[in-house]
């Protein structure tokens, strides 16, 4: 019956849940449907709208224009024109909402050259009112045109308002069936599932009183277990257990414990601990448990026990029954403890030996206890150099940035160092080299602070003769910068020249190319039939060399205006860069299979457009030197801050880094021999044939120039077969 009720149940719920699947997969695909319809009423109601402000945009104008012929003000003039325009921007719309309607397009198609036709009768009847030709004979005629256009317009904007009102009611009524379609499924599908989960219900309400008569004789039986698996927990423990009663006497005790009490756990049941132990009576742990027995609290302590010569760790948990001790012999623990002091003591005789001052503080920094040697370098006495007294002997230009440190080290528990001017007993002030440790306990708090002091007067006063030397070097230095400067501007004058000789020299090149290519592209479309074998393949020669020709320039150009037609920098958005990259290479990416994936990106004052052809030439050669399977590409970007030179020991800048981004670009592609990875960033460095790869070998070096631009620098780590890694280090100001 248990197991028929079990399966029941079990098949009941699953019911319930696939009804439940079953209507909230309907509702789902309903309500998308009900969605499209909902989309299509509105893109209705969109061309409707779009109508109605034609129609009053029409009537604008012709508003302004009559205005215009009564009043002659202006104003009215730019109101026709201004309407004017908004008609033709009201049809556009009205023709890409309506694209998908042939019907509608064919009278769309009939609508504007009626439109137009209007207003050029419009247009007309301002032109004769400003040239004062405008006789009443005119009006009529323009008139009576006029109103024949407007009832032609009329009728087809009728016709399209008509047909879209229709389609409006048909969606309509497509709706509110869907509607009715989701309330009827959830209706029912919920009906079921509820009278399901009622008998079910019912079902496990019969199950649980079942189930309650057995738990008590279960818990019956397992606190029966629990007994015996607790006196077997109490054997197996490392500590000793004893257990007392109200009169003190034992009512347990392990095999631990009756080692340590050196007693047979059985002899000792039912008697009391005072008796069997009279030597106890009076020591610390007698009082403790009293204590613990008064006060009803858990008490943990250590005590020597001379009787037995031993340290004992006791752990009292009071009950209303009576106390549960949990001991244990910690005798090796303390003697190490004592050691430990023992040691520490020496350490500190041996400081006072070889230092000329110690300091030694409380937690908080504060001196308490008396310092002679302290007291005999400075001459300040004991209640002078109390608390923070001793600052008042630091020279009063470092004394602030000694109390400095001080807290620092106080808040950070690290060691304390600095070297300041220490006034001595004779008045004057000498260099001193301060170090301060502190000193933890177990719990890595703060139990005193052990400094020294110790004069490096005789090396400061060797500093400062060095550093007079240094003075004179650094003037010659700067004698040298000087003249470096001026043949640096003279290079960069230079450069500026060569650039531009670059830049014109590719203009010029380009014009005899684009006849070459012009007189290329006649010759192969009147001629091409006649060519035989050969000369189909010398005229493929020409034109594959006149592309690389004109790509090869094109490169040159480009390299050439990295640093002379850059814009300025700007805020801009790296994930907006890169999408722009991605589009460009739409086709590639699509062709190739490439899946490309990237990190969330920064905001940098970049140059846009560089930036864009800085990721579209890196991802653009992942998906040209690819294996056969899709490429992979990965765009990753890290902030490196001050401090993180160690975190990327590839980094090819010797510089410090001051809030810099670490991008990269990563595939798997055929990779690079490691031999070849300074030379792929030079101008015209290929590592592949062209019927291999196609290019020029400039692109890698634009990427260089652009990096270089920004303040960054570029460099790539790759494993043949395996695939490439670019980086490039790009400042975020």
């Amino acid at each position: 019956m248990n197991k028929l009720s079990g399966k029941f149940v079990a098949g009941g719920f699953s019911l319930a849940l696939v009804l439940l699947c079953g209507v909230g997969v309907a509702s789902y695909v309903s309500i998308q449907r009900l969605n499209r319809e909902k989309q299509w009423v509105i893109h209705t109601y969109q061309v409707i709208e779009a109508l109605d402000n034609m129609r009053a945009s029409f009537s604008n104008a012709e508003s302004g224009r009559s205005s215009y012929i009564l009043t002659g003000n202006t104003v009215y003039r730019e109101i026709y024109q201004d309407e004017k325009q908004n008609v033709y921007q009201k049809l556009q719309r009205i023709q890409q909402l309506t694209k998908d309607n042939l019907r509608q397009q064919n009278r769309l198609e009939q609508l504007e050259p009626l439109i137009a036709q209007k207003f050029v009768l419009l247009a007309q009847s301002i032109s004769l009112f400003e040239q004062n030709n405008l006789d009443t004979a005119t009006k009529l005629a323009l008139t009576k045109q006029g109103f024949d256009l407007c009832q032609k317009l009329q009728t087809i904007s009728q016709e399209i308002q008509n047909e879209e009102t229709t389609l409006l009611q048909q969606l309509t009524r497509v709706t509110d069936t869907l509607i009715h379609e989701i309330i009827l499924v959830v209706s029912l599908g919920y009906g079921l599932s509820v009278m399901l989960l009622v008998v079910v219900y019912s079902l496990l309400q019969k199950q649980i009183q079942i189930n309650q008569t057995l738990s008590k004789e279960a818990i019956h039986l397992e606190q029966q277990a629990a007994k015996a698996n607790l006196a077997n927990i109490l054997e197996s423990v490392t500590d000793a257990f004893v257990a007392l009663d109200g009169n003190w006497c034992y009512t347990y005790v392990n095999q631990r414990a009756g080692q340590i009490l050196n007693r047979h756990p059985a002899d000792l049941i039912g008697k009391n601990i005072w008796e069997e132990f009279p030597e106890g009576v009076g020591q610390k742990f007698y009082h403790n448990y009293y204590q613990a027995v008064a006060e009803q609290r858990v008490i943990q302590m250590e005590e020597y026990y001379p009787p037995w010569e031993r340290w004992l760790e006791n752990r009292i948990y009071p009950s209303p029954e009576g106390l549960s001790i949990f001991f244990q012999d910690i005798t090796r623990r303390k003697q190490a403890e004592i050691s430990l002091e023992k040691n520490e003591r020496r350490y500190r005789s041996l400081v006072l030996a070889t230092s000329q001052a110690v300091l030694i503080t409380d937690p908080h920094g504060n001196v308490v206890e008396d310092i002679p040697s302290w007291r005999a370098l400075t001459g300040q006495s004991e209640s002078e150099v109390k608390g923070w007294g001793r600052l008042n002997a630091i020279h009063p230009e470092d004394r602030e940035l000694t109390k400095l440190l001080w807290n620092q080290a106080l808040e950070t528990k690290s060691i304390y160092k600095m070297e300041n001017r220490v006034r001595v007993a004779d008045g004057g002030y000498r260099f001193f080299a301060a170090r301060a440790v502190p000193v933890l306990d177990a719990n890595n708090e703060v139990i005193e602070w052990v400094g020294t002091h110790t004069d490096i007067t005789d090396r400061k006063l060797a500093e400062a003769v060095l550093k007079q030397a240094k003075a004179e070097l650094e003037i010659k230095v700067q004698e040298r910068t000087s003249e470096l400067q001026k043949l640096n501007e003279e290079l960069k004058r230079s450069n500026q020249e060569l650039e531009q000789f670059a830049y014109v020299a590719s203009h010029d090149l380009q014009e005899p190319l684009r006849a070459v290519t012009g007189y290329s592209q006649l010759l192969g479309q009147e001629y091409q039939e006649l060519f035989d074998e050969s000369a189909q393949e010398y005229f493929g020669y020409i034109v594959d060399g006149a592309k690389r020709m004109q790509q090869l320039i094109q490169d040159l150009l480009a390299y050439s205006r990295v640093a002379t037609r850059g814009q300025e920098f700007a805020l801009i958005d790296c994930h907006a860069v890169l999408n722009l990259a991605l589009s460009n290479l739409h086709m590639a990416i699509a062709q190739s299979n490439a899946i490309i994936t990237h990190d969330p990106l920064p905001k940098l004052l970049a140059d846009k457009t560089q930036l864009v052809q800085l990721f579209q030439n890196l991802i653009g050669n992942a998906i040209k030197f690819r294996k056969q399977e899709p490429p992979r590409i990965h765009i990753g970007a890290v902030k490196r801050d001050q401090g993180d030179e160690g975190k990327f020991p590839n980094s090819q800048s010797p510089l410090p880094i001051h809030n810099e981004w670490l991008f990269s670009v990563q595939d798997n592609g055929i990779g690079i021999k490691p031999q070849y990875l300074e030379r792929i960033f030079e101008v015209f460095r290929r590592l592949h044939t062209r019927r291999e790869f196609s290019g020029t070998g400039i692109g890698l070096a634009i990427c260089k120039k652009i990096v270089e631009r920004h303040g960054g620098q570029i460099w790539a780590e790759s494993q043949p077969g395996v695939g490439t890694i670019f980086y490039m280090t790009l400042k975020e100001n």
